[in-house]
């Protein structure tokens, strides 16, 4: 495996950068970085990845250079965090554990990333997976929940699945990624945006999304209506659950994913207005606020 791509996770902007050759696959998911408000323990200028303190959980382990307890809210975090994904999802059981990279502050984060892959745009956390392991970097932030929240749903569904198809790979994970009373919260800055260009005459599309293999051609819609999809099959209709819960079965032996629109029509011949109808729905039943919000 020698292709490199990368997948950003970054909605609200569409990233390009130049591919190049590695001698081992590499997936990169991205989220983007904001330092307003940021208060991080004493800084540390190393290009190092941490390793003074080290945690273990179920299926994963937290690697960082301060000290973090074994029964930390991030640790309990990610424990249930990793319950809620399996449960859900029904995965098998998970073969690869992730390792999680966590720096004491922002300067050694983007001194580490910038001298391992100086190319890459600054992002608050990435997700890394190559043959030799699962990674998930990111720095001590007030919003470091919530990006591991994302991150960690890749590293858990590229550890129990052998592929995942781009579109859906992104949709789990902002589906996964906003933190509520219960799971499949609505993400509301994805509701705004479907609901703005829905009025603009934009209408879903599972299969063009089925077509996206790279990162870069990526857009704010592609990452909204990604999300759309999955909270419509896991929220709204059992019929679309199943098949979903099915599809994502297959994909743990699977090298090249079949579709899953095809058997969706076919379970749900209503599937795509009811999609419409659900994110309609949901819109209306929560106070919507924009991304700079």
């Amino acid at each position: 495996m020698s292709e490199l791509y990368i997948q950003s996770a970054e909605p609200s902007t569409v990233f390009k950068e130049r591919r190049g050759s590695r001698p081992l696959m590499l997936l990169l998911l991205m989220l983007p970085i904001f330092t307003a408000g940021c208060r991080t323990p004493q800084k540390t200028f190393t290009v190092e990845r941490p390793a003074r303190n080290t945690v273990n959980g179920p299926g994963f382990t937290i690697h960082s250079n301060f000290q973090i307890r074994k029964g930390a809210p991030l640790v309990r975090e990610l424990e249930e965090l990793r319950k809620e994904i399996q449960e859900t999802l029904q995965l098998p059981e998970q073969r690869d554990p992730v390792a999680v990279y966590l720096f004491a502050d922002q300067e050694a984060y983007r001194r580490y990333m910038h001298a391992t892959w100086p190319n890459l745009p600054p992002r608050r956390a990435y997700f890394v997976g190559t043959s030799r392991e699962l990674a998930v970097y990111s720095y001590h932030s007030p919003k470091v929940e919530e990006d591991l929240r994302h991150e960690f749903t890749h590293g858990l569904l590229h550890a129990s699945l052998n592929t995942v198809p781009l579109w859906l790979d992104e949709g789990l994970a902002e589906y996964f990624e906003v933190r509520g009373t219960q799971t499949g919260s609505p993400h509301k800055e994805h509701l705004k945006y479907l609901q703005e260009v829905r009025a603009a005459g934009w209408n879903p599309s599972m299969y063009q999304l089925e077509q996206l293999s790279n990162f870069e051609k990526m857009t704010q819609r592609d990452y909204a209506e990604s999300w759309g999809w999955v909270h419509f099959m896991l929220q709204e209709n059992e019929v679309a659950r199943q098949t979903l819960i099915e599809y994502i079965a297959e994909l743990e032996t699977k090298s090249i994913p079949s579709q899953l629109m095809p058997r969706l029509e076919k379970a749900l011949p209503s599937y795509y207005n009811d999609m419409i109808a659900h994110v309609s729905n949901t819109a209306s039943g929560v106070a919507l606020v924009s991304h700079e919000e």
